[in-house]
Formats: structure tokens, sequence, C-alpha cells
């Protein structure tokens, strides 16, 4: 939980609270948005433009730890074969660093990405979405 304690100085105290889970959704729809990332671990997102599956939770593969004013963020993701993924972990960073930023007001302090696999968009399709095409047949 964050808290931000506000006082505007006629005596009124109110506190502004932020639930883990939101900021791990944050998180998980700014990165989303990194050209590189296919999915985060545990978790399955595309290109495509609905970039969630409906019955998929956003927040798997994101851990965060949420204090007062600062936020720590751990997230594990499959990268694109063949893409540079330094320039994917900056952007990653950039993209959570603004979203957070832009909508708690917290500052991001730490953010860890560990890159569990390394797939073909084709092959990560294979094995993720291939499943729902079945199971829709």
């Amino acid at each position: 939980m964050a808290e931000e304690v506000q006082n505007n100085g006629a005596g009124l105290k109110a506190k502004l609270t932020f639930d883990d889970v939101v900021l791990k959704k944050i998180v998980g729809i700014a990165i989303s948005e990194v050209d590189g990332i296919l999915g985060l671990s545990g978790n399955v997102f595309t290109d495509f433009a609905d970039r969630f599956r409906d019955n998929e939770d956003i927040t798997k593969g994101i851990n965060v730890e949420v204090g007062t004013k600062q936020a720590a963020v751990d997230v594990s993701v499959i990268c694109k074969y063949d893409v540079d993924v330094t320039r994917v972990f900056e952007q990653s960073v950039q993209k959570a660093k603004e979203a957070i930023g832009h909508m708690t007001g917290l500052e991001l302090v730490e953010f860890n990405m560990t890159v569990d696999d390394v797939m073909t968009r084709e092959q990560y399709l294979e094995k993720y979405r291939g499943k729902d095409s079945d199971d829709k047949q």
C-alpha cells in the first residue's frame, strides 16, 4: 500500500492509498507497449490490437513494493528473439517510470527485469495463442 498524507493548511488530513495491484496493472499495461516484449512470464500479450486476453490476469509476472512516496518493481518477461534486450529494458524502465509517476505521483526507485525466455513471434504465438485457437474450434 502507498499512502500520501496531505494537509491543506486548514487542519484537514487526507490520505490517498494505492493497492499493490494498481501499480502492477499500471506497469503491465505500460510495458506491453514496448516493442520486443512478447509477454510477461505467466501472462500473455502480443502486439495485436487487443493486447491482453479477456481472461488473463495482467499482473502475473509483476511484483511491486509500494511505499508512501516510492515504488519498486520486479518483472519477468519473454522477449522477442533477435532484439536488443538492453534497449527493451531501458524502454521498459522509462515507460514504467512515466506511467507510475503520472498516475500515482510515486517515484520509481527500483526496476528489475528478468528475461525468462526468448522466442520468435511465431514460436510464442504457437505456444500461447495456439491453445486458445484449438479451444475455440
